[in-house]
């Protein structure tokens, strides 16, 4: 998510709308056709996420041999440690206005997917792009919106939904993640940590943003699956759920003026097999709205490997 927030929520857009070339605008897409891309491995149910331990609570942190063992435990965890696959990640977030000198405010909630697709290239190499589409709901009542009263300047506002489109994508290896549009062949470090909680799996992970970016920006996460699936190494595609939050600059669109202060969001959502796990709701929106974005974008991947 770190790598495509930049062209939703930067001062320096006009919307948080990134439009797919214009090809793909519009197609729509029947749903028989979305198993086109190479099929999506079936995981097993995501079971509790908590049990009351029986005794003292068991957390203590995992070691791993190398960084090849950390990015395939991270590969099974995220995505799926295979050569080729589609992810599909669906989400609620919450966004607060956290204005200098004012009461946090909140603002709206967001569900939405990011749906990619990654490729190994080389050895312990993968390239992985994709792209998230995300609806406005009210905060109270859930419904979808287009328009709210920003709570601290009391202006009408338009809320679009948020289509990134024109993520980079990024290379996952040994040494951390690199996007593909750096011009210096380095990788940034890694900072995750992977514990054992009683009977899950949890890893820890922060997202510094590159040297560039506009400030502030940080995002944290917390993404857990069952221990017993875990310490199966036949699982290559491990069910995963996600909470976390990230920091960001005001979006235009919010229209704050001279107000200064940042925006904070908080997410929690899952990894599922593919579109039709999909919310029927949610479902509906895209293929009415967007369908072309219930199916990923191969077409960075021609020449990839």
């Amino acid at each position: 998510m770190l790598d495509i927030m930049k062209h939703a929520f930067s001062q320096d857009s006009e919307t948080p709308i990134v439009t797919r070339r214009q090809a793909m605008a519009g197609a729509a897409i029947p749903v028989a056709a979305l198993g086109a891309a190479p099929a999506l491995a079936a995981t097993p149910p995501l079971g509790d996420s908590f049990s009351v331990p029986k005794g003292r609570l068991e957390s203590r942190q995992m070691s791993f041999t190398d960084n090849v063992a950390i990015l395939n435990a991270e590969m099974r965890l995220y995505r799926e440690l295979s050569d080729e696959a589609d992810v599909l990640l669906w989400y609620y977030f919450t966004m607060f206005i956290v204005a200098d000198g004012l009461k946090v405010q909140p603002l709206v909630r967001y569900e939405g997917i990011e749906f990619s697709h990654h490729k190994k290239i080389g050895e312990n190499i993968y390239m992985a792009h994709g792209h998230n589409a995300s609806y406005p709901r009210d905060l109270n009542t859930g419904a979808f919106i287009d328009a709210m009263t920003n709570p601290i300047t009391g202006r009408k506002i338009k809320v679009e939904p948020t289509i990134l489109t024109q993520d980079p994508g990024m290379l996952y290896g040994p040494e951390g993640k690199r996007p593909l549009d750096r011009k210096t062949p380095e990788f940034s470090p890694r900072y995750s940590l992977f514990r054992i909680e009683d009977g899950l799996v949890k890893c820890e992970e922060i997202r510094v943003p590159p040297d560039g970016w506009f400030t502030p920006f940080i995002e944290t996460s917390h993404n857990w699956t069952p221990k017993a699936l875990f310490d199966n190494q036949k699982i290559k595609r491990l069910p995963m759920g996600t909470s976390g939050g990230y920091v960001y600059p005001f979006p235009k669109w919010l229209e704050m003026g001279d107000i200064k202060g940042h925006m904070f969001a908080i997410w929690s959502g899952r990894k599922l097999d593919g579109v039709h796990q999909l919310p029927k709701e949610y479902f509906d929106r895209a293929e009415a709205d967007h369908p072309e974005l219930l199916k990923v974008d191969m077409s960075k991947f021609a020449k990839a490997g």
